[in-house]
């Protein structure tokens, strides 16, 4: 009984065995202008399971209504289709469908023509006269996906790509070879599998010893793990290239720089694929980015310094005017006042009150001119009382509103820094009273963080300006007091158009 129980079972295993899963249906769309070449296809169709017509069309614009329609697997297409044929029809239909296969059907069997066509983007080739024997292959063969030519077309295309392949190896071995450029080729383990000679005087490396070598050797530690994430993304599919500039290392331990550009070579098989590795030595560049950068940081620091060097001779001068000067006019004017109490001759008194009326006026002019050059108010009371008394003076003099805000926080700067930032905000008021045509500007001074920060609006004519280079008179003052803040280690926001004013942001770290 248990015998006769695993025989059946055994016969049922084998039933399951033979059983497969039915095919799944490739839908095709028939595109031939004359009814009865549709009908002959269709009825050669029919005949297999797996395949479906779901539609048929006898012009161009048919075709691409029901590509989009139907969305078919395949379309035969007549290539003397009215309205739209050949290439164009094939470029056409591949735009709106870049997944669907086309076999095209034609009575012309010259090779440039049946080259043509493949170029477009055709997967199959099929002469009308062939398709009896050879239209379902022709599908499954595209469905794989593979290219399908007629029998009798194979020899003279195979023969005219074997001619464009030799000419395709030919140019790209002479770019390989010639280039100053480096070059690799890359399996997708990251290997190398060729090397052009630029790549290995770059390196050090000859062609056997680069073979076989793992990509990140070449490249420094801290940076490979990055370059392999890269890698694998690239070989994964997850992007079709990269760039990344990076050092280096070569055979003999030196460091150089690189803009590295890699590639994917897709072959038909995944294991096949090739990564194109091109290296431009950057190194020159590198070197001369560097020099540049210590350039600018040295004019910076020249630039800070004149503006201390003209501040500390602002600051002399106004002490000399105010020390000596300005006390000796004073004097003058006390002894010309007891001189006049003590003038016994009326015809006098007038003259002397003239003189000290004059001294008068001009001991006030240099007390203005003291603080125009160097206002004390700066190291006495701090920048925040300096910037209103600057205010002040300026809506005095030029019939400007000038009005200052501050969120009265403490604000502890050097004063390289408070002397610097004075002096910029000086330039910038002073900007806007000859330029700009404003009535009314606003000061914000506020502390954000471990930063002071200066805000400066006006309601002015604007102008399209930039911080980054020196454009016209305004742009190269704009350019210098970047430059200055940058020294700093701060930095200038300029906001400006046409017709609606400026507004420049000042922002400065704090100094305990």
């Amino acid at each position: 009984m248990i015998v006769a129980k695993r025989h059946t079972m055994e016969f049922f295993n084998i039933g399951l065995e033979n059983v497969r899963e039915p095919a799944m249906t490739i839908r095709i769309l028939l595109a031939d202008e004359y009814q009865m070449a549709r009908q002959g296809l269709r009825a050669l169709l029919e005949k297999e399971v797996d395949l479906e017509v779901v539609g048929e069309a006898d012009s161009g614009p048919a075709v691409m209504r029901q590509v989009q329609d139907l969305a078919p697997d395949i379309v035969l297409l007549d290539l003397a289709l009215p309205e739209l044929h050949g290439v164009e029809a094939i470029r056409q239909i591949l735009a709106v469908s870049p997944h669907v296969k086309i076999i095209a059907l034609s009575i012309y069997a010259d090779r440039r023509f049946v080259v043509n066509i493949l170029k477009a983007g055709a997967s199959g080739y099929l002469l009308k006269d062939c398709a009896f024997e050879e239209l379902t292959k022709a599908i499954h063969t595209v469905r794989e996906p593979k290219t399908f030519i007629s029998l009798g077309l194979a020899d003279i295309v195979a023969q005219d790509y074997i001619e464009a392949l030799r000419d395709s190896e030919a140019r790209f071995r002479t770019i390989f070879e010639a280039t100053t450029m480096g070059i690799a080729l890359v399996d997708k383990e990251g290997r190398v599998v060729e090397g052009n000679p630029a790549l290995q005087q770059m390196l050090g490396y000859s062609q056997t010893e680069l073979v076989n070598q793992v990509f990140t050797v070449f490249i420094l530690p801290d940076d490979a793990s990055r370059c392999k994430a890269l890698f694998r993304e690239l070989v994964q599919g997850k992007q079709d290239s990269y760039q990344v500039e990076k050092k280096y290392i070569r055979k003999d331990g030196q460091t150089a720089w690189g803009r590295l550009n890699v590639s994917l070579i897709r072959a038909a098989k995944v294991e096949d694929h090739l990564a194109v590795c091109m290296i431009e030595d950057i190194t020159a560049q590198k070197q001369a980015e560097k020099a540049i950068r210590a350039y600018q940081e040295q004019l910076r620091s020249v630039a800070s310094e004149l503006s201390l060097t003209e501040e500390r001779e602002r600051r002399r001068l106004a002490t000399d005017l105010h020390d000596h000067v300005g006390q000796i006019l004073a004097l003058a004017q006390i002894k010309l006042g007891a001189i006049r109490e003590s003038a016994s001759s009326t015809h006098l008194v007038e003259p002397m009150d003239e003189v000290r009326r004059l001294i008068e006026q001009t001991i006030r002019y240099t007390r203005s001119l003291t603080f125009e050059l160097s206002p004390p108010i700066l190291y006495e009371l701090g920048f925040e009382a300096a910037v209103e008394w600057l205010a002040e003076l300026i809506q005095k003099q030029h019939g400007i509103t000038v009005k200052v805000q501050t969120d009265r926080s403490a604000k502890p700067v050097n004063d390289e820094i408070r002397v610097i930032l004075f002096q910029t905000v000086r330039e910038l008021l002073v900007n806007v009273v000859d330029h700009a045509s404003a009535k009314n500007i606003r000061v914000f001074i506020s502390r954000e963080d471990a930063t002071l920060q200066v805000k400066i609006e006006d309601d002015g004519l604007g102008m399209g300006i930039s911080t980054d280079a020196a454009n016209g008179p305004s742009g190269f003052g704009f350019f210098s007091i970047g430059e200055r803040l940058k020294y700093l280690g701060g930095h200038l926001e300029v906001v400006s158009e046409p017709g609606w004013g400026i507004r420049v942001t000042l922002q400065v770290p704090l100094q305990y």
